[in-house]
């Protein structure tokens, strides 16, 4: 019997279970890759689509179903969310080829955007102004847990069962989130929201941003110069083009624009696309080398990743008081600064043939993820009025997301690139996997150069903790 004096903890407990299964999602499905390269003869751009179709169905809908729900019931959209990640998690566990996957991710991708959405709204709406804080600090633990122990749960299904049993994993958490919520979560809108979804909007972002990530997974396939690749990318920059022009004029829009006049923010989305594009493009590559290239069992990829994930646990809860030592500025710019190194550092390692050579730089990127996460969602939102704060956080996400798409997709044909050229040549797999993430690391390491010059030169060093508002946005990737 749920009473009024717990309902909100069973709030809580339901909308972050949904949030654990989306973050453990974001570390264990890279260790499967290359398990699901060998069981369904995948291709590399084949094993891209099934991260890029899952971050582009999220990046495209996570403002417009957070509004839904705004709008629409935030309760019934979360549900929805759960039970369409849970179709998407049993569609991929039965695939037998790459196009069933590949659908079952787009199904997860949908779902996750709800999840991403609506989590952190339904969480904080539950409890009085006094209990707030706390619910909203488990809330954030609840993430950060989930990306600890990603790499070793993934790891170790992978090592005794199969690749699937990552997906078959997810639906009885789902179930127990659905039926959490449906019994404990009343339903809540926001009754000042507007009343308008931005349709154009929507459909303009998800052509422009397939169409361009298309080009550049195919883009080996099809040819560089052919008038497929050229034309594909040509239709998807002019969609991203309209969609802008549509965002500027639109009432209600998915992306306000509007909101990158603010230096601070703008440099804070900047260092989310940069940041979190090359998260995503570590956590696919690394595991495939690891795997593939060095020859470790799945069990010790899961092990041999954590210095990605792990230090953003331990750093991310003591960058608040560096942030009030330091100031926003200087952190952020050094995070910056040593992730951009740490990917030089892997770049460099090549087809060395060891992990020693690679543990640097995946060590100095897991430590600048901690600093820089901690103060990006404050310095970013406390650049703009507090009635802008729905808005910006949403906008927020989805770049964020988009960064993980397209960064992905650049690098992805960068390394495809290399990977076909080096086995041409001659170089046995080890070797041609060696020079292919070498040469997708440069792209990312220079990614993470610009956004470093432009955390530098945007934000701005406001020495004193993150507002308490802000504090709890920190691990969502």
């Amino acid at each position: 019997m749920i009473t009024e004096a717990n309902r909100r903890w069973w709030v809580l407990t339901g909308a972050s279970t949904g949030l654990f299964v989306l973050m453990l999602d974001s570390t264990v499905v890279a260790l499967a890759l290359p398990s699901i390269r060998v069981d369904l003869g995948a291709s590399t751009s084949e094993l891209q689509w099934v991260q890029n179709v899952y971050l582009l169905a999220m990046a495209a809908l996570v403002v417009t179903l957070a509004r839904s729900g705004d709008l629409f019931g935030r309760r019934r959209l979360f549900v929805a969310g759960l039970l369409t990640f849970g179709l998407g998690s049993v569609v991929s566990a039965t695939a037998g080829q790459m196009i069933q996957l590949i659908a079952g991710r787009a199904l997860q991708g949908v779902g996750a955007a709800a999840l991403l959405g609506l989590s952190l709204a339904i969480a904080t709406v539950a409890f009085p102004a006094e209990q707030r804080d706390r619910a909203l600090g488990i809330w954030a633990a609840v993430s950060s847990i989930a990306l600890a122990i990603g790499p070793l749960v993934g790891g170790t299904i992978i090592e005794l069962a199969s690749w699937r049993w990552i997906f078959w994993l997810n639906v009885p958490l789902l179930a127990v989130a659905v039926a959490i919520v449906a019994a404990a979560t009343p339903e809540t809108r926001d009754e000042t929201a507007g009343h308008r979804l931005d349709i154009p909007g929507l459909v303009t972002i998800t052509l422009g941003l397939t169409a361009v990530v298309l080009a550049l997974v195919q883009g080996k396939q099809w040819g560089w110069e052919s008038p497929t690749t050229l034309g594909v990318l040509a239709a998807g920059i002019a969609f991203l083009a309209l969609f802008a022009y549509v965002e500027l004029r639109v009432r209600e829009p998915i992306m306000d624009l509007h909101l990158f006049r603010s230096g601070p923010y703008f440099g804070a989305t900047a260092a989310a696309f940069a940041l979190v594009g090359s998260y995503w493009t570590f956590m696919f590559f690394i595991p495939q080398y690891l795997e593939l290239g060095l020859d470790y069992s799945t069990f010790a990829s899961g092990l041999l990743i954590l210095p990605v994930t792990a230090p953003m646990v331990v750093i991310s809860p003591l960058a608040g008081k560096l942030v009030g030592r330091l100031g926003a500025r200087a952190l952020m710019t050094a995070g910056m600064a040593l992730s951009a190194l740490g990917a030089l550092l892997v770049a460099l390692a090549d087809d060395g043939g060891d992990y020693v050579n690679l543990l640097p730089g995946l060590l100095l990127f897991g430590v600048a993820l901690g600093l820089v996460y901690a103060p990006l969602a404050a310095a970013a939102m406390s650049a703009l009025p507090v009635e802008k704060a729905g808005v910006a956080a949403g906008v927020l996400s989805m770049s964020r997301t988009v960064g993980g798409a397209l960064l992905l997709a650049v690098c992805g044909a960068v390394y495809q690139h290399v990977e076909i050229e080096s086995r041409a040549d001659g170089d046995a797999l080890p070797q041609a996997l060696g020079h292919a993430l070498s040469g997708g690391m440069f792209v990312v390491a220079a990614v993470l150069l610009l956004g470093t010059v432009m955390t530098a030169i945007f934000i701005r060093s406001a020495p004193g903790e993150p507002h308490e508002h802000h504090r709890h946005r920190h691990f969502h990737l």
